[in-house]
């Protein structure tokens, strides 16, 4: 079934403007591993000379373990758990044991994953589908193998991809786990965006997403000389202040804390699950400054945040009530 991004957000919107600062955060992202075995020119990890920018390996399973008993301590269960951020998170040898310590502590409502499929294969996928994951996106980059070599620099056997993708599929028929199927257009012709659905019109998700700028986006052009949009092809809005803070948070690989996804630069850390627990970062000065930078209209100062383009495409805009926010922080 073809579908938009916009399909798989929360509708439940919680109005911030009203109720932040929140008592706890509704969500985490939590990266397995800052490695990808892609080089997407999209993507600030395909690019070596950015990577060297940032820390970069695999998530201990005892920090894991760790923001479980976090979480539990604090008397907090997730809406959602996003287990992905700036690398590949089936590249982690142990994702699979992540994904069950994360199931069995019981502290989100849902946990979700995106991969670029290149691991999936049956023995596997058999493993994913059993492990407790909600769904899975799997992000499709070309629709040929000549196409992953120009886009992500990989030598991908498409047909071998496309096929792991149909085994994940099947396995998953009737169980709770949903797929996602979804290709970034980083400026496909008609009949190439034709060929995808064609060929992975067995998924039960499929959509087109549109490229989208990152933190620190004067960096690079991730948009590859695409017109920018929102993922779903709407127009961008300017904000002041970013609502993500507000509500989330992002766990990297080594148990710093941003304030999100997109900072791939960690420019935006405002915390170390090593030395503290969750609630401590997220009731923390540092965090607390980070959020008055965006309120404040202040962003400029921070290295990820003053140039951010993703931040134009987020459906949440907290403008309006910010300085409301502020009295309240």
């Amino acid at each position: 079934m073809k579908i938009q991004a916009i399909d798989l957000r929360e509708t439940r919107r919680v109005d911030l403007g009203e109720d932040a600062p929140l008592p706890a955060p509704l969500s985490l992202y939590v990266e397995p591993t800052s490695l990808c075995n892609m080089r997407c020119q999209f993507c600030p990890t395909g690019d070596a000379t950015l990577r060297q920018r940032r820390p970069n390996g695999t998530m201990d399973l005892g920090l894991v373990r760790k923001l479980v008993a976090d979480l539990k301590d604090w008397g907090v269960r997730l809406h959602r758990i996003n287990l992905y951020k700036d690398g590949d998170p089936l590249v982690h040898p142990a994702f699979v044991d992540m994904v069950r310590i994360l199931k069995e502590g019981d502290v989100s409502a849902s946990l979700w994953t995106k991969t670029n499929g290149l691991k999936l294969e049956p023995a596997y996928n058999a493993q994913l589908v059993a492990s407790g994951l909600d769904m899975i996106g799997v992000s499709v980059n070309a629709v040929d193998a000549k196409g992953y070599l120009s886009i992500t620099q990989t030598k991908v056997d498409y047909a071998r991809l496309v096929d792991g993708v149909r085994d994940l599929c099947a396995r998953a028929e009737g169980t709770a786990l949903k797929i996602y199927v979804k290709i970034a257009n980083s400026g496909f012709t008609p009949e190439e965006l034709a060929k995808f659905h064609e060929d992975f019109a067995f998924a039960p998700n499929v959509g087109v997403e549109q490229l989208h700028g990152w933190s620190a986006s004067g960096t690079k052009d991730w948009t590859l000389g695409t017109n920018p949009t929102t993922f779903e092809g709407w127009p961008l809005v300017d904000k002041v202040a970013c609502p993500l803070p507000f509500f989330m948070l992002a766990v990297n690989w080594n148990g710093t804390v941003s304030l999100c996804n997109e900072d791939w630069l960690h420019a935006t850390l405002c915390g170390d699950l090593n030395h503290e627990t969750i609630r401590q970062v997220w009731e923390s000065e540092r965090l607390r400054e980070l959020r008055r930078m965006h309120l404040e209209a202040r962003r400029g100062e921070n290295a990820a945040c003053g140039n951010c383009s993703n931040l134009t495409t987020l459906p949440d805009n907290i403008d309006a009530r910010r300085l409301d926010i502020l009295k309240r922080l």
